[in-house]
């Protein structure tokens, strides 16, 4: 057997996680030409089958569940290092990989990060928007701003207040449409990725025979499209309010709140410039604690 290098692991970690040779090369940058390489080369200096090849995906055979077993072991080794010695970092300069969500960043965000920046010139951000949740532990990102009913485990973090809901529409629409009773209304909703959101669970408990016009991953298409008269949305109240082309319907809902955190790995406190930032944004959001209430 050949020896294997920790390229090659990180290779069928991804394979093996995402499921497809296509959906793999996506998430590490690269051709499917080289993932299917890297693959069938490991695959042949090893004199193993890794991966059956089926119709629906990638499945790890007996073989590969093994491998598998051994690079997540060397991963976690590996990003704990690299927590560790980015916690070591003493300067107010490099990169701070952020990830927050869509709405949260342009309507909550957004301009305290852009202040952060513009007071330390040296620090570079890196943002991803999306309404994943990524793997602090893993170093996918060093903090992340985000909507959460819970502080996850292994994190360190700062529950900065109660994050409410609300529904809303256009006012032209909710002008003609204001008699019909909610469930009859045709509804922009969060689609299944979503399911668990105070939105996604208010409409399961209050109107799980909704008529759905359009469903998405994202609040802010939700929003957009109230704001063109499609239907009645249900939107974090610090977005809704911040819309001048729709009408809040009522009070945040009862009930059907979650909380914003800040969030970091305990390692990467000791970095100057990730502590700066995690500090600066929690004094920040704290200030924008009655808009998140949807209080007016």
């Amino acid at each position: 057997m050949h020896k294997i290098n920790w390229q090659d692991l990180q290779y069928i970690l991804v394979v093996a996680r995402q499921g497809s040779v296509s959906a793999a090369a996506r998430s590490l940058g690269v051709n499917h030409s080289t993932v299917l390489r890297r693959i069938n080369a490991l695959e042949e200096r090893q004199g193993l089958r890794l991966f059956d090849r089926l119709r629906t995906g990638y499945v790890l055979s007996q073989e590969g569940q093994h491998l598998l077993q051994a690079a997540q072991s060397i991963e976690d080794t590996v990003t704990g290092l690299e927590r560790r010695i980015t916690g070591a970092e003493l300067q107010l300069e490099g990169t701070i990989r952020v990830t927050t969500t869509d709405s949260v960043l342009l309507t909550i965000c957004g301009s305290h990060i852009a202040k952060f920046q513009k007071t330390y010139p040296n620090i570079t951000i890196e943002l991803t928007v999306t309404s994943s949740i990524l793997s602090l532990s893993k170093r996918d990102a060093d903090v992340a701003i985000r909507p959460s009913r819970f502080e996850p485990e292994r994190l360190t973090g700062e529950r900065i207040c109660d994050f409410h809901f609300a529904l809303y529409a256009g006012p032209d629409f909710w002008t003609a449409n204001c008699d019909t009773p909610l469930p009859q209304q045709p509804w922009l909703a969060p689609d299944e990725s979503m399911a668990g959101s105070p939105a996604g669970r208010w409409m399961r408990d209050k109107i799980p025979e909704a008529k759905i016009v359009m469903a998405a991953d994202s609040f802010l298409a939700l929003g957009d499209a109230a704001r063109r008269n499609l239907g009645v949305a249900i939107l974090p109240c610090a977005q809704g309010d911040a819309m001048p082309d729709l009408v809040r319907i009522g009070e945040p809902l009862k009930d059907y709140k979650t909380g914003l955190w800040v969030l970091t790995h305990r390692d990467l406190l000791g970095a100057v410039r990730i502590s700066t930032f995690y500090n600066f944004m929690i004094d920040a959001l704290k200030a924008e604690e009655s808009r998140m209430k949807g209080e007016r």
